[in-house]
């Protein structure tokens, strides 16, 4: 029987008789995905001043990030190598989404990046960013004090972490 569940972090419905190992959308871990019934909208976050800082430079992260594996998946050398961008580029995007949405604002426009035109040299950037934003969310979801915005910072981590493993298996 198919059932629909939700995603807690980003909010995305996948349809399934059992819960993904992963939500399809954001990446996070199956543990985060619920029956459709039991999951709470959550909208905008109220936060203190530096979480909002942290969610800001989060967005901006993720929008660049976004950006950056649209320009690799775009110049991609291989099958491989552009299946891997293009779903980092739409995982990015939906973490861009799930801050601007605690926040309570609209997504910004993707800013404009330039990537290179082999995908050595494009997994090795990405590596680059990946730690970053691992590196950044990890200090972010340390000194968050409300739950939620822990919560988002953590799993997205998370999520970078594979990010990273699946390009130190590729490179």
């Amino acid at each position: 029987m198919m059932n629909p569940y939700r995603c807690e972090i980003c909010g995305e419905t996948y349809v399934g008789s059992v819960p993904a190992e992963r939500c399809p959308f954001c990446g996070v871990a199956g543990k985060y995905l619920m029956p459709a019934a039991e999951w709470m909208k959550w909208g905008k976050v109220e936060m203190c001043e530096q979480s909002y800082k942290d969610c800001q430079e989060a967005l901006a992260l993720e929008m660049s990030n976004y950006a950056y594996y649209k320009c690799a998946t775009d110049k991609a050398e291989g099958q491989v190598t552009e299946t891997i961008f293009k779903r980092f580029m739409k995982q990015e995007l939906e973490h861009a989404e799930t801050f601007a949405k605690a926040m309570g604002i609209e997504l910004p426009a993707m800013p404009k990046v330039d990537c290179a035109l082999d995908d050595v040299t494009n997994m090795e950037e990405s590596n680059k960013h990946e730690n970053m934003a691992i590196k950044f969310y990890i200090e972010a979801a340390r000194r968050a004090p409300e739950a939620r915005i822990k919560q988002i910072f953590r799993a997205f981590a998370e999520v970078e972490n594979e990010h990273l493993i699946t390009l130190n298996l590729y490179k």
